[in-house]
């Protein structure tokens, strides 16, 4: 894929980048560093060739789930494609238990089609790298159970880049997690 972003389109991404502050700042309610986390996703997507339709909607794609910007919102200040990405990678705050939620949220999100899916390859991927970091096992266990269903509902995308990278991270720490059980 090329890299090559033309100044028209990297003006419509600054924008989106800029919203994404602004609303967080207004109305953020993730403790997590949501905004460079939507960064990471974004740049990862401009890095490997991706439209920018899709760059910007990596840059949103927990907007709506983390702040009181609405899918409406985005439909008008970018565009109704992006806005209908975002709502399926969004996850429904009435669904409670953890694994209904992304699991229907991964529903959603394999029929809004193959960039929604890539988006949250790439969005998994990111967070792979911090899982580590979680100081409870069992949390731990679940998001490694998580990246599993997303890795096996998403099969028919194997030829995408994300995927294998994230499969790859998956394996990573499957086996990292594997040898702590082991010393234990």
């Amino acid at each position: 894929m090329d890299t090559f972003i033309s100044p028209e389109n990297s003006f419509k991404v600054e924008k989106a980048i800029s919203y994404l502050i602004e609303k967080y700042n207004e109305s953020g309610k993730n403790p997590k560093p949501v905004v460079l986390h939507s960064l990471r996703v974004g740049m990862y997507l401009l890095e490997h060739g991706y439209d920018t339709d899709t760059i910007i909607a990596g840059v949103l794609h927990d907007l709506v789930e983390d702040s009181d910007v609405t899918v409406e919102e985005i439909k008008e200040k970018f565009s109704p494609k992006v806005a209908e990405w975002i709502d399926a990678l969004s996850f429904r705050p009435e669904i409670e238990d953890p694994t209904e939620q992304y699991q229907e949220m991964f529903r959603r999100t394999i029929l809004a089609g193959k960039i929604p899916m890539i988006i949250k390859a790439v969005d998994i991927l990111v967070n792979s790298f911090y899982i580590h970091l979680i100081p409870d096992l069992e949390k731990q266990k679940f998001l490694l159970q998580k990246i599993r269903y997303f890795i096996d509902i998403a099969s028919s995308l194997t030829s995408e880049r994300p995927i294998n990278e994230l499969r790859d991270r998956y394996n990573k720490e499957r086996d990292r997690l594997t040898k702590l059980e082991n010393i234990k």
